[in-house]
């Protein structure tokens, strides 16, 4: 269905989006297909204006249209694009430049996770809005790892497979690729961006070497729009939202059944991973913000670095 809204009416409070071409609102069209638009969370009532305009607008699982605009960025920035190839639905890129770097890049990837589409968005969203930033420093970007599952709004790949617990999977075309786009890299801080459905605030994966720490100051850039989660995360406690390890990797990769992204990034590339996670129950407005304000966070790390 596309998403490019004819109008928006009110009723009762409520944002009533009309698709382009019909007669009928979107709350009767999503019925069908068991779409509560009259959630709590998607209530017009405490929503900022920018906030009704995106949520009535948004194209977050339409990958061609987020290729495309992909495409633009790495035109703008100079930046090559590479093809992964293995993927049935669309092609999944990468873009980035190969600056001498000193062990100073920086990784940055979502979606993939298909059902977590404020990370593939902010992602998106933060690049089109740092067009000097790409132009001046060294950078690797994975926008959407797994396009397949962004379009069904899916966790795994059309095989069924958690792509962020294959990374130890060489067999995986689409791991293999980016293996073989990261051979030989180092970089200064790598960020995964993802969401948990289970979470009731923002808060971060911190894999580090002793003595450095990012995660907590990162969050102050968030907080202010989605507060951090308190309470545990998969049995574990955080620390005022971060949950930070420097060493027992090989356990937790024996725990959740498979090497993450992260932890490959950690082990293998980089100096810090950092996992960063919105909570999916939130309006996704907020949640692209948190996404948007969390890499303009890394961003001025990496501009300090460079100094």
């Amino acid at each position: 269905m596309e998403e490019d809204w004819r109008s928006v009416a009110h009723e009762n409070g409520r944002v009533i989006p009309y698709i382009k071409g019909s007669t009928r609102p979107c709350e009767m069209l999503f019925s069908s297909i068991r779409v509560d638009l009259s959630a709590s969370l998607c209530e017009a009532k405490g929503m900022t204006r920018a906030e009704r305009i995106y949520l009535a607008s948004h194209r977050c699982h339409d990958v061609d249209f987020l290729l495309k605009r992909w495409r633009v960025v790495a035109r703008k920035a100079g930046l090559q694009v590479d093809d992964l190839e293995g993927v049935n639905h669309s092609t999944i890129l990468a873009v980035s430049n190969h600056r001498e770097s000193s062990g100073r890049a920086l990784y940055l990837s979502a979606g993939i996770h298909g059902d977590e589409p404020a990370a593939v968005q902010g992602l998106l969203q933060w690049a089109e809005e740092n067009i000097p930033f790409l132009q001046n420093h060294p950078v690797i970007i994975f926008p959407c790892l797994n396009p397949w599952g962004l379009v069904n709004n899916m966790r795994e790949d059309e095989k069924g497979r958690d792509l962020n617990r294959c990374f130890d999977q060489p067999d995986i075309r689409m791991i293999a690729g980016i293996h073989h786009l990261i051979e030989g890299c180092n970089f200064g801080v790598a960020a995964c961006l993802h969401e948990d459905f289970d979470a009731r605030g923002v808060y971060v994966y911190e894999l580090a070497r002793r003595g450095e720490k990012l995660g907590a100051a990162l969050l102050k850039k968030v907080e202010r729009t989605i507060p951090r989660h308190r309470g545990r995360v998969d049995g574990r406690e955080l620390r005022n939202g971060v949950m930070r390890r420097t060493r027992g990797l090989e356990q937790i990769v024996e725990e959740i059944g498979g090497m993450p992204e992260a932890g490959h990034l950690f082990l293998n590339h980089a100096r810090t991973a950092l996992t960063f996670e919105t909570p999916s129950e939130y309006c996704l407005y907020r949640r692209v913000q948190c996404h948007i304000r969390f890499l303009d966070g890394l961003a001025d790390i990496t501009r300090r670095t460079a100094e």
